[in-house]
C-alpha cells in the first residue's frame, strides 16, 4: 500500500454474538441460536484477541444476532431481517422491527461518525493525508448446502482497488508465513464486492478507505 502520513486501523465484528432481545426472543428457538444461524462462531474470540494485540484507534462489535437484525446488510437488503419476525403478530414484528432498525442505524453511524473524523486534515502542514484500514471479522460454517468450503480462511476486498489488492495479498503472504498449512483464499466463500458494510464504506469514503473482510472456517472452533 502506499505509506501514507498516518494508517488508522479500525476493527469491527458486526456477528458477534446471538443475543436476542427480550420482544424478539420467543420468535427464535433455542437450539437456532446455538448455530452459524445466529452468529459467526469463533469470531468474537478472534475480533478481542485481535483488538488486545493491534490496538486500533477504533473498534466495535454487535451485540445482538442477526437473526435480529443483519449489521453486515444495508437496511434495505430483505435478508437484513429474518425469517423469524414471520413467528410474530404484525404489531409486535412492527414494533420489533423498528427497535431493530434503530439498532442498526446506531451501530453504523458509530463507525462513520469515526471514519469521517479521522480522514480529516488535523493540520494543513500534513505531508499526506490519513488513511483508514477497516478489518471486518467474520467466521463461516465449513459446510453449506450439502457443499464443503473449500478453504481454511477467506480475504475478502474489491478486485478493482489496487489498496485493497495489496493489503489482501499482505495478510495472505503473512498468514502462509506463520502457517505454512493453512489455505487461504480470496474472495471465499464469498464475494468482497457484496453487499456489506465494507461496500458502504468504501461509496461513502473513496480510496482513503480500504475494507477487508477476514472470514475464518468455523470448524477451527467447533
Amino acid at each position: 500500500m502506499k505509506q501514507t502520513e498516518r494508517e488508522i486501523l479500525i476493527l469491527t465484528c458486526e456477528h458477534a454474538s446471538n443475543k436476542l432481545p427480550a420482544a424478539f426472543k420467543s420468535a427464535v428457538p433455542a437450539e437456532v441460536l446455538k448455530t452459524h444461524r445466529a452468529y459467526d462462531i469463533g469470531a468474537a474470540q478472534v475480533f478481542r484477541k485481535l483488538v488486545k494485540f493491534a490496538k486500533p484507534e477504533f473498534y466495535c462489535e454487535g451485540k445482538y444476532s442477526r437473526l435480529f437484525v443483519d449489521l453486515n446488510r444495508t437496511i434495505t437488503n430483505k435478508s437484513a431481517f429474518s425469517e423469524y419476525y414471520e413467528q410474530l403478530d404484525k404489531a409486535t414484528a412492527s414494533k420489533v422491527k423498528a427497535q431493530a432498525t434503530a439498532y442498526w442505524s446506531e451501530y453504523r453511524a458509530a463507525i462513520e461518525k469515526f471514519v469521517d473524523s479521522a480522514l480529516k486534515p488535523k493540520t494543513r502542514a500534513a505531508k499526506s493525508e490519513p488513511e483508514i484500514v477497516h478489518l471486518g471479522i467474520h467466521s463461516f460454517t465449513p459446510e453449506l448446502n450439502g457443499k464443503v468450503r473449500n478453504t481454511d480462511i477467506g480475504i475478502l476486498y474489491d478486485p478493482s482497488r489496487p489498496q485493497e489488492c495489496e493489503l489482501a495479498q499482505v495478510i495472505k503472504d503473512e498468514i502462509k508465513r506463520l502457517y505454512p498449512a493453512m489455505k487461504v483464499r480470496f474472495n471465499y466463500p464469498y464475494k468482497g464486492t457484496s453487499d456489506g458494510l465494507t461496500t458502504t464504506l468504501r461509496k461513502k469514503f473513496g480510496s482513503r478507505y480500504v475494507g477487508i473482510e477476514i472470514e475464518i472456517n468455523q470448524k477451527f472452533f467447533l
